[in-house]
């Protein structure tokens, strides 16, 4: 028989045709280097008392000196607002300054590849956080649950 019927198992023909197909995928268009890390990064603490903002706007914002460069982004949910700026601070780390609205003095982390970062919020709802080592980086603001942003790369 020369077709196969889709509710048919897969047979040894069919596996060594997948097979042959994904190493052309790895080679024509590899992943990017720690996509699985970061995809595991991302989703590491979603649960369902979760609320994942999602960017709502980007911006790139000329610095104030020289050829610094900061940037400028908004992420909306269902509960609250973030917005955040990244700001270079010259030795490879960056300052991350945010705003949550509506204000309110909550627990905010800045979960980092080196590890966790806390601080709160004040009553105006402003944030900062000094020194972040460049990676990939996840707000969460605790409120009556968890608020988090999707991972972002600084």
């Amino acid at each position: 028989m020369i077709g196969h019927h889709p509710r048919e198992p897969l047979d040894e023909r069919d596996r060594t045709v997948l097979d042959e197909i994904r190493r052309l995928w790895d080679v024509a268009d590899p992943p990017p280097p720690g996509l699985a890390e970061l995809s595991a990064f991302a989703v590491q603490l979603a649960g369902p008392d979760t609320d994942i903002l999602k960017a709502a706007d980007r911006q790139l914002l000329a610095g104030a000196r020289g050829d610094e460069r900061s940037r400028s982004i908004t992420f909306d949910g269902a509960r609250l607002t973030a917005v955040v700026t990244l700001t270079p601070a010259g030795d490879d780390s960056f300052r991350l300054d945010g705003w949550i609205s509506p204000p309110s003095a909550l627990a905010i982390e800045l979960r980092t590849a080196g590890g966790t970062l806390s601080t709160t919020a004040d009553e105006r709802g402003r944030f900062v956080f000094e020194r972040v080592s460049r990676g990939v980086v996840q707000l969460l603001i605790h409120d009556n649950g968890t608020t988090m942003t999707p991972s972002i790369e600084v």
